[in-house]
């Protein structure tokens, strides 16, 4: 074979074996169509598949919102800061649940003995609301139940009334008769110590409160004290009103405090002020008695305990947030019907009303030193909390032990 029929032959040689390596096998038009089809079918399967995931993920967010498994110690973030790695902590919701356990009082929880609403003499509920608990948000939350419910309506006027600490005897009376004269399904909201309507021969309303950690509370009144919001509202009020130095403005909680600056200065069995600050909660529980005004007073905590235990439907958290609804939805129906489904539809509206926009770091020391002079405080708060928390279990007991979470 010569050399250029060797050369041709083996150029041919190549030819088929590229044809074979880079063949191309015609498809049928619809094969083609087919397998677009599929891979748009599967695109679809896939965005559907997660949205779906992401809508089931959003409702759980919903119903298991951080502050309900918190209390049930599942986090770590406990109720009481100082006390947060203790997961039997009896402050929180689990931690109580292990106390009433062990005690042998959990099989005699009762929803029907915790329930004070049915010892109302009027369904009218009675909020007199403690200062920075998120009454502003709960306001807001009345709004939304008014608008929800055909047979509810809120009485606008407590919220026009200034502040009240101690009362007269005729003030208190004037107050009792105005709550016990408004019409049947009526929300009374205003910032007033408790009072005894059956002193006055009046029917008892269904009272509700808030809480909230004590030195949490006095820090959020130090700077909601300096924000525009509440001084635009003195302003207006008072517009000869002589206004504070820029220093008193820009004034910071951490310096205030180690300092000695009397204004931070949280002294036990105090009565007087230097200024107004609301370091008293229990105050609001207690009433107008003159032993109710000494701060951090085991006997103020003791009538105020009373008070709660004997007279109040709810007191409530906006720190437990998922526990405070279901409770009030089940003990007050008439009043909280819906609830959890208007703060889930006005979220922002409820958790934003009245917001401190300007939060400083406090320093975990300067907590730490100021907790020392809340001792009673706490232990009203406390009490406050673990009530709320037999009430939740005494609604709740049978589903929680059936899904394992209090284990």
């Amino acid at each position: 074979m010569s050399l250029n029929t060797d050369r041709s032959y083996k150029m041919k040689l190549r030819d088929v074996e590229n044809a074979f390596k880079y063949r191309r096998i015609p498809y049928p038009k619809r094969s083609v169509e087919l397998i677009a089809l599929l891979a748009i079918s599967c695109t679809f399967f896939l965005f559907m598949h997660t949205n779906k995931l992401n809508s089931r993920l959003k409702e759980m967010e919903v119903k298991l919102q951080p502050s309900e498994f918190s209390a049930l110690g599942l986090t770590g973030n406990h109720i009481s800061g100082h006390d947060a790695g203790k997961h039997d902590d009896i402050n929180t919701l689990h931690g109580t649940y292990q106390y009433l356990k062990s005690t042998g009082q959990l099989q005699r929880l009762s929803a029907d003995r915790l329930n004070n609403t049915k010892n109302a003499e009027v369904e009218v509920l009675f909020f007199n609301r403690a200062a920075k608990v998120g009454s502003e948000a709960m306001l807001e939350l009345f709004i939304a139940l008014v608008d929800y419910n055909d047979d509810l309506e809120l009485e606008r006027s407590g919220l026009r009334e200034p502040t009240v600490r101690q009362m007269t005897k005729r003030a208190q009376r004037e107050a009792a008769e105005l709550v016990a004269g408004l019409d049947e399904g009526t929300f009374y909201i205003r910032h007033i110590n408790w009072l005894d309507f059956s002193e006055f021969d009046l029917p008892l309303p269904i009272y509700i409160n808030m809480v909230r950690d004590p030195v949490e509370r006095v820090i959020s009144w130090f700077y909601y004290a300096r924000s525009s919001y509440k001084n635009a509202i003195e302003y207006r009020k008072s517009p000869n009103k002589k206004i504070k130095p820029e220093s008193w403005y820009k004034k910071n909680f951490n310096e205030c405090v180690r300092s000695g600056d009397p204004e931070c200065q949280y002294v036990p069995h105090t009565v007087k002020d230097f200024i107004p600050n609301f370091k008293r909660q229990s105050l609001f529980y207690c009433g107008h008695h003159d032993d109710c005004l000494p701060f951090n007073s085991p006997t103020a905590v003791q009538m105020a305990k009373e008070h709660v235990e004997r007279d109040y439907a709810v007191v409530g958290s906006w720190e437990d947030t998922n526990i405070t609804l279901t409770v009030l939805e089940r003990y007050i129906p008439r009043f909280f019907r819906g609830a959890k489904l208007m703060y889930e539809m006005h979220t922002n509206k409820i958790t934003n009303r009245n917001k401190n926009k300007r939060k400083p770091y406090i320093e975990p020391e300067v907590k730490e030193m100021i907790r020392r002079n809340f001792t009673h405080e706490y232990e009203f708060y406390h009490f406050c909390k673990q009530r709320l928390y037999k009430q939740y279990l005494a609604l709740n007991l049978h589903e929680l032990q059936k899904h394992g979470l209090l284990n």
